[in-house]
């Protein structure tokens, strides 16, 4: 049996509505109807909270349904390369900001050129890191993302190839 047919059945056998199962687990009645309907799956703190509901073990509501246990696994693997990406965001603006530090770039005055390169480096990390994490979780509007990272990087080597040239034009 699918999780979707136990979940129904548990639902009509504490004669409970789609509606009341949803203001208890804090979802809408149509989240509740596609779990029903085997159209989407509860994430896994829900399930927990749907066992403790029916009293049922979490064995019983997911150890029949290999396709969901599957997605489950999915799910935990994304959330493992989520926290890996924030850690390696963090890491990589430290480095950066490390790397400004070290140069010395804090301590003298800069011209709007080197600001605006600066800017556009933090944009490009953000950018970069946004791209992957729409990517592993949503897997839709990455493209937006990952086109204004190469946007970014465009502009940087734009920047930096004919930094003198512009300085002429506008000073």
């Amino acid at each position: 049996m699918e999780l979707g047919s136990k979940l129904k059945e548990l639902r009509k056998k504490n004669n409970y509505s789609q509606q009341q199962i949803a203001e208890i687990l804090h979802v809408t009645a149509q989240a509740v109807s596609k779990w029903e309907n085997n159209k989407s799956v509860p994430d896994i703190t829900t399930l927990v909270q749907i066992s403790d509901l029916y009293n049922v073990s979490l064995d019983y509501l997911i150890k029949s349904d290999k396709q969901l246990q599957n997605k489950l696994s999915i799910r935990k693997v994304h959330l493992r390369m989520i926290n890996l990406l924030i850690v390696a965001f963090i890491l990589a603006i430290f480095l950066f900001i490390s790397l400004l530090i070290k140069a010395e770039f804090f301590l003298y005055q800069h011209s709007l050129g080197g600001w605006l390169m600066v800017g556009l480096i933090f944009l490009f990390m953000i950018f970069a890191f946004l791209s992957l994490y729409c990517y592993i979780t949503v897997r839709k509007k990455y493209f937006v993302f990952l086109w204004s990272t190469v946007f970014t990087l465009s502009c940087i080597i734009f920047i930096g190839l004919f930094y003198n040239y512009i300085i002429q034009l506008l000073f």
